[in-house]
């Protein structure tokens, strides 16, 4: 019976699947694309960050693209739900009849996605998911943010480069994690350093006394670190300056822990973080300096750039170039991914191409450093690493 009823629901999705697509067939006047992020829950400071990206995006260049409208539809995964994200991915192909994804913060979500995008044909552009292994999920992926490795390798050569000899590893025990981990030890020792502890900490832990106290004994010269933004942050940041580990002391290298949106977070004792980013404020460039205009006008002053906001932004322009590829003809998702094989602009981070064999982002990487810039805290560069392809 369970069997039967197995059954007649795959027949019904594939006959609603076949609907659809017939509906992307044709040469239709508006464009839907559709986003998937976590706009309340746990991770919706990244929500909100989507939605002044896009805004900005739209702000600039309209909703027109290619000779057809774009209507953008929101969802809400809310929080960390495999699950649900590939259920409104199925819902938003099927019910609203998107040709296009975008957004997906976590990597799990983005895996969640992969077979619904198979199956349909329908492109996802994916904003910040970094797991290495998303791409090789299907070929319909295209990164319009980093491969955690990209961040995960460029302190190892900049810290050696400075003298460190001995590094301590601590991260959220969670796959990015797993990869930054990976990622900078096999640098740091193919350089000739190594490794004098490696921590996995719980992903849902605010004590870090004990990590903290086996980072302090263990006289390490540099110390690489990826846990989650917020209070995780905040609270091993602290627990760090309580064992008289302090970064003017001993270089700390973060990725997005102590991001600009983040600072407010922080007292004086963060001063001295350093981290390894694709976005920096202080990017010297006009793409940048126009994103950071644009933003402020779209959303109020008080709107910060991250590198989630410019991802959005980003993600849009590529979704647009996809639009714009199929001009005067039947939308085809496959078509729109293929024309984007091997294209290159300048990104608010700085000069991008988008790899033909893998859909990822070569790019600039930056080695970023906190300081205090007037009266407010703020990441400026002390390093740029250019086109950084992903490993």
């Amino acid at each position: 019976m369970m069997t039967s009823r197995s059954s007649a629901l795959r027949t019904f999705f594939a006959i609603a699947i076949a609907l659809a697509l017939s509906g992307h067939a044709l040469a239709q006047e508006k464009i839907r694309i559709g986003i998937i992020g976590p706009f309340t829950g746990l991770f919706a400071t990244a929500g909100v960050q989507y939605r002044q990206g896009i805004a900005t995006f739209l702000a600039l260049n309209g909703n027109r693209v290619g000779g057809r409208e774009v209507e953008v539809l929101f969802r809400d995964v809310g929080g960390t739900n495999p699950a649900v994200a590939k259920r409104l991915a199925e819902e938003l192909i099927v019910r609203d009849k998107v040709a296009l994804l975008g957004g997906l913060y976590l990597s799990p979500e983005a895996t969640a996605i992969a077979p619904v995008v198979n199956e349909t044909r329908v492109p996802a552009v994916l904003f910040t998911a970094a797991s290495p292994g998303i791409m090789k999920q299907s070929n319909l992926f295209i990164r319009a943010g980093d491969n955690v490795l990209q961040a995960a390798l460029p302190p190892a050569d900049w810290a050696i480069k400075r003298g460190a000899r001995r590094a301590y590893i601590a991260v959220a025990d969670y796959a990015p994690g797993h990869d930054v981990q990976g990622g900078f030890k096999g640098r740091f020792t193919q350089l000739g350093g190594s490794i004098v502890g490696e921590d996995r900490m719980p992903l849902n832990t605010v004590d870090f006394a004990p990590f903290a106290e086996r980072i302090a004994n263990a006289h390490a010269d540099v110390i690489t670190v990826f846990i989650p933004a917020g209070a995780p942050a905040v609270s091993f940041m602290k627990a760090l300056v309580a064992q008289g580990v302090s970064p003017t002391r001993i270089p700390i290298v973060g990725s997005a822990e102590t991001d600009d949106n983040e600072l407010h977070l922080f007292d004086d004792s963060v001063i001295g973080v350093y981290s390894s980013l694709y976005y920096a404020i202080d990017a010297p460039f006009a793409a940048n300096r126009r994103f950071k205009d644009a933003l402020a006008k779209t959303n109020g002053a008080s709107a910060i750039p991250t590198f989630s906001t410019m991802s959005a932004y980003d993600g849009m322009g590529i979704l647009y170039r996809m639009i714009e590829s199929q001009k005067g003809k039947p939308f085809d998702g496959p078509a729109a991914v293929k024309a984007m094989e091997g294209v290159s602009w300048e990104s608010p981070r700085g000069p991008v191409t988008i790899e033909a064999a893998t859909h990822e982002l070569t790019q600039p990487m930056y080695i970023r450093r906190v300081e205090r810039v007037a009266v407010k805290l703020q990441n400026s560069i002390v390093e740029t690493f250019p086109a950084v392809k992903a490993p």
